[in-house]
């Protein structure tokens, strides 16, 4: 037991040695090397030292570019098999709706899109004219005290009442809301 007690202590000391320096592993495996650092570097050790940087940095670069030529190539073949997958799936897509079967293949925002609507806003008198192109029964004042009072409030009211809720037609209360706004500052 001395002897285990002796030989930890030994080894405790030397990693404490101010004067040695371990260097990290390389990926390969390697062991560090123990190399000393000398107090003051003469301009010999200074270049040596100058030198391992550099090459270090050179190493470094060139793993950078690699990397970057990896990442690209991953990216060409995911694009590629993305448009294999839609030239696939679309034809799918459309026989499942001819045949009034549910397709069980989703397609990202697909399946939650709803009508796309312009709306016309006009500035009139007593307020905002807005309407959904297209569709004139939709035709309505929105009076400026109202607007004033919220806009948001406003422009969701509008697109609730003639295109249906939130949760079925999506944000096109916002976008409203953002040309009411625009509308009221010109």
């Amino acid at each position: 037991m001395g002897k285990k007690k002796a030989q930890t202590t030994v080894k405790a000391k030397a990693k404490k040695s101010p004067s040695v320096k371990a260097e990290k592993p390389k990926r390969g495996g390697e062991k560090p090397v123990e190399k000393p650092i000398p107090a003051k570097p003469g301009k010999d050790e200074f270049e040596a030292l100058r030198k391992n940087v550099l090459e270090a940095k050179a190493k470094l670069d060139n793993a950078q570019a690699e990397a970057k030529k990896v990442e690209e190539n991953v990216r060409q073949l995911v694009a590629r098999e993305k448009d294999a997958y839609l030239k696939v799936i679309i034809p799918y897509r459309d026989a499942c709706k001819k045949a009034g079967v549910e397709c069980e293949f989703g397609g990202g925002r697909l399946a939650n899109l709803s009508e796309r609507v312009t709306f016309l806003v006009e500035k009139v008198d007593k307020g905002i004219k807005v309407a959904i192109k297209g569709r004139p029964e939709t035709e309505e004042v929105i009076p400026f005290a109202k607007l004033k009072e919220s806009t948001t409030r406003s422009a969701y009211a509008y697109t609730e009442k003639f295109l249906g809720p939130k949760e079925e037609i999506g944000n096109k209360g916002g976008g409203l809301s953002n040309r009411l706004r625009a509308i009221m500052k010109a």
